[in-house]
């Protein structure tokens, strides 16, 4: 076995991992695709080329599933090829392009023009009021539209910025001169791209460049990824062939892949988008459901054998392809996002009201960045936390010739770092050449503190305060056990990392000092409604999801921000026949807000108050209907 173990380590291919199960028997995998999809190794098997074997074998898998997803996608096309929009979930009003140039028409309003041509931007004639509504209806992104705000409080600059946009859409051949171009936007740079493509349609022309939000385009890396066993070498390869970009050829590849042929309504970028889209969204979750439900023009021909439709054929076909990974359930809440922040910052806390999923979204976004799980370690603080189960301290060994034996023993965080320490040196090697990426998933350490202002938190913390701000060895500290260590320093290493959680709501919150704070950046959580858009399924969601947005913005004016219910709470519906009603929406408000909020607030308010309170929130927690939204 030792010797087996020996060969195993010896192996520094950075895609190569091994494990023993509890029988003992070993299984070599690539650590991309996970342990599932592994090759048992014995001592007398040639280690590499049994990898080799491995690796080959997941490819051609990678391909089969792909071109199976391709065939399904393809005779999705041909019965559906004559809706508005080839994703069946929002196959409503009015044609494609005619959806399209409506969006682009009503944009031209804000300028008090029927045509985006007949725009002069010179004019100064910009609409702030008919602009909010069109970003709100017309930009499906709850990121974006949160971007509304901060972008008016600068009408000339957003004024200017738009003008820049609308030049980019028009004179752009292709995604790369389009991103190029939209380097001159200052501040709104992925509104920038979501914007252009909108521009870009008409009634005469296809479509120049696709959808390259953040989602898209790492989902074309994805299956570019996938399907391309030396992705680095294959992608510089296109891009000096074709002189252009990565995203360029990440969208070109799928496209090539697929051989989209065009529909007389349907531009080959659009079809692309809805692709993609689908297999960002798909989970295990709407194969069950699309067999519960009857199909838009095709379910009374598959009454009997749903599974038969053309329909759950793509989304089986969608979640195999998905999940090669294993990763098709894991929604991470913005990975790339979360990247760019380790970019910059290594102490972090994620904070906001209770119901957010931060530990869930923490947990899984380091998951999908690790390449062992060793690397990550998660603790939840809680009031008796102390320096010695976090640093260093005193602690009983046992007994000794009758009497009670102490020694000194490192807390967890103290042995977090030491075995971060061996990475260290992999981890500034692969930042130096500007591998962050690799440097991340290969040598970085995620030490998460889960409610984390339980704790004492200058009692737990001591001197490292200075350790945490400085890293490496320039930022060594004597701890206060040094001296039993021959005055041995600590330090914390370049490649850890610390994340950090909280309830705004927390009464301890104020056991972070400020000396504490500064050391810290603070990122905010909120209700996401698109995470119950996409985790709920009923006919009447988006009514349910607006019902709940209201029921936040009422608990916030009334009783105060901090008091708002995550997502997470409002997830836990319950209802029958794919519809909700008003009486599951009671049930659910008193069965587990009502005592919640109780709870929250008996020490500020009176029971007379409280209840007051309660009762109008319950009223309101409704399915709005028509008639109300037209008074």
């Amino acid at each position: 076995m030792s010797d087996l173990k020996t060969s195993l380590n010896a192996i520094k291919d950075k895609n190569f991992g091994y494990f023993f199960d509890k029988d003992g028997k070993c299984y070599i995998y690539h650590t991309k695709f996970g342990r599932e999809r592994n090759s048992e190794i014995n001592k007398n098997d040639d280690i590499e080329s049994k990898f080799e074997d491995l690796t080959k074998k997941i490819y051609e898998v990678n391909n089969d599933v792909f071109d199976k997803l391709k065939g399904a996608f393809g005779e999705y096309l041909n019965d559906y090829s004559n809706k508005s929009t080839i994703h069946i979930k929002f196959d409503k009003d009015g044609e494609f392009l005619q959806t399209k140039s409506k969006i682009v028409d009503n944009f031209s309003e804000t300028f008090g023009k029927e045509k985006i041509d007949e725009i002069d931007f010179n004019q100064g004639n910009f609409k702030k009021d008919i602009f909010e509504k069109w970003w709100d209806k017309s930009i499906n992104s709850a990121k974006m539209q949160g971007n509304a705000t901060n972008l008016l409080k600068d009408k000339t600059k957003l004024v200017d910025n738009l003008k820049k946009i609308k030049d980019a859409s028009d004179k752009s051949k292709d995604l790369t001169q389009l991103l190029d171009m939209l380097e001159n936007v200052e501040g709104m740079k992925a509104t920038a791209r979501e914007l252009a493509y909108f521009l870009q349609f008409n009634l005469e022309s296809n479509d120049k460049f696709p959808l390259a939000n953040d989602a898209m385009i790492n989902m074309a890396k994805y299956i570019f990824e996938m399907l391309n066993e030396n992705s680095k070498d294959e992608l510089e390869k296109r891009k000096k062939e074709n002189t252009s970009n990565n995203e360029q050829e990440y969208f070109n590849f799928v496209l090539e892949k697929l051989e989209i042929q065009e529909r007389k309504h349907l531009p080959k970028y659009y079809i692309l988008d809805q692709f993609l889209n689908l297999i960002d969204k798909i989970k295990k979750s709407d194969l069950a459901l699309i067999t519960k439900d009857k199909l838009q023009g095709d379910g009374e021909k598959y009454i009997n054998n749903i599974t038969e439709s053309v329909y759950y054929k793509l989304y089986k076909a969608a979640y195999d392809f998905a999940n090669l990974c294993g990763k098709a359930d894991i929604k991470s809440n913005d990975l790339e996002g979360f990247k760019k922040l380790l970019k910059t910052h290594k102490n972090i806390i994620f904070h906001g009201i209770p119901g957010t999923g931060k530990t869930y979204t923490i947990v899984n976004n380091v998951k999908n960045i690790i390449k062992n799980e060793n690397q990550m370690l998660i603790t939840q603080f809680h009031p008796s936390f102390s320096y010695e189960d976090f640093i260093e301290g005193i602690k009983p060994a046992g007994i000794e010739n009758g009497q009670l034996k102490l020694e000194l023993k490192n807390g967890i965080f103290r042995e977090f770092c030491d075995k971060a320490k061996e990475e260290e040196k992999g981890f500034s090697e692969k930042l130096e050449k500007g591998n962050f990426n690799e440097a991340l998933s290969d040598h970085g350490y995620f030490f998460i503190a889960d409610e984390i202002n339980r704790a004492e938190l200058s009692r737990v913390f001591g001197e490292l305060l200075y350790a945490l701000e400085y890293r490496g060895e320039k930022g060594k500290i004597k701890t206060q056990y040094a001296s039993m260590r021959d005055d041995e320093d600590f330090y914390v290493p370049e490649n850890v990392f610390f994340l950090g959680t909280m309830n705004d709501l927390d009464k301890s919150i104020d056991s972070f000092d400020l000396a504490l704070r500064r050391r810290f950046i603070w990122q905010e959580m909120e209700c996401d409604y698109n995470v119950i858009r996409d985790e709920i399924y009923a006919n009447n969601i988006e009514e349910y999801a607006q019902a709940c947005q209201k029921l936040n913005k009422e608990i916030s004016k009334n009783i105060g921000e901090k008091y708002q219910l995550g997502h997470s709470y409002f997830l836990k519906i319950e209802f029958k026949n794919d519809e909700i009603k008003d009486s599951d929406m009671k049930k659910l408000f008193s069965n587990r807000f009502e005592a919640l909020l109780k709870e929250y607030l008996r020490s500020e308010y009176s029971e007379k108050e409280i209840q007051t309170n309660l009762d109008i929130l319950k009223k309101l927690f409704v399915i709005e209907k028509n008639d109300d939204k037209n008074k």
